[in-house]
């Protein structure tokens, strides 16, 4: 399996319009962060191709995919319906004339509700579909284990402030933006993971985001083999705080690509 991180940033990007600080203006390209995403390529085929998934539509999309070269996704997983996580999704429409295929789309029952709100136009049956409208076939997501084309994906649920979040587990690999509490009940699928993307958004305490020590604090308790922190705000910049980490967590960077 491949991880691609499409994109590292908090919901305004970075840099932040308007700001001069050290993270804002800085010179290291790992301090550049566009809105959080990440595509994964996995060994199970299709038509003789790779299962390819995308977890999230930043608003970046579009640029996410002209900078990593991704070309074909054939499912995207959606953690939850906030602006910063489902906005790319109209830019689903090139793969399916690239590949004149449907799209699946994966969510649970409320981020289901605010992405047909959102995108009425995508699910309205008479609106004219000449190619400028995303082709997707929307699938509920529950508590429960599911599959794509065989390969077993495992949702985990867990708060970001009043919000339900979904993410996800692959194989050994989890990927869990946007998180400030997860219940105990999750911690059972957390183990033997060898990579972990968490949520970590700034050094300061954060009324629906785990700060960089509660993070690191999770990272430990959970104990994979490696564990990279996602949704980081201009706060932080890369190198500076890399050095204060515990072994085996780093933060991630946009175009991080992992294999397990």
């Amino acid at each position: 399996m491949k991880i691609v991180i499409l994109g590292s940033g908090t919901s305004q990007g970075i840099p932040i319009v308007g700001c001069s600080c050290p993270g804002c203006t800085s010179p290291d390209s790992k301090d550049k962060r566009l809105r959080v995403s990440v595509y994964i390529e996995t060994d199970r085929k299709i038509n003789g191709k790779p299962l390819r998934l995308l977890i999230d539509t930043s608003p970046d999309f579009r640029q996410q995919m002209l900078l990593n070269n991704v070309t074909d996704i054939d499912a995207v997983l959606y953690t939850h319906y906030h602006i910063d996580h489902i906005m790319g999704m109209d830019d689903l429409r090139q793969i399916n004339q690239l590949h004149r295929k449907v799209v699946e789309i994966y969510a649970n029952a409320e981020t289901a509700e605010r992405i047909k709100q959102t995108f009425s136009y995508v699910f309205d049956n008479d609106t004219y579909r000449g190619g400028g409208i995303p082709d997707v076939e929307l699938k509920i997501v529950t508590e429960e284990k599911f599959k794509i084309s065989g390969l077993e994906i495992i949702p985990l649920i867990y708060r970001h402030g009043p919000t339900t979040v979904y993410g996800y587990r692959i194989g050994d690999f989890a990927y869990m933006t946007d998180c400030n509490f997860i219940p105990e009940s999750e911690y059972e699928k957390l183990k033997g993971l060898k990579v972990l993307v968490l949520d970590a958004l700034r050094y300061r305490p954060h009324p629906t985001h785990f700060s960089i020590d509660e993070a690191a604090g999770e990272a430990i308790k959970i104990g994979a083999e490696k564990t990279y922190f996602t949704h980081i705000t201009h706060d932080v910049v890369h190198e500076e705080a890399n050095a204060k980490l515990p072994p085996g967590v780093e933060l991630a960077y946009d175009g991080l690509t992992l294999e397990i």
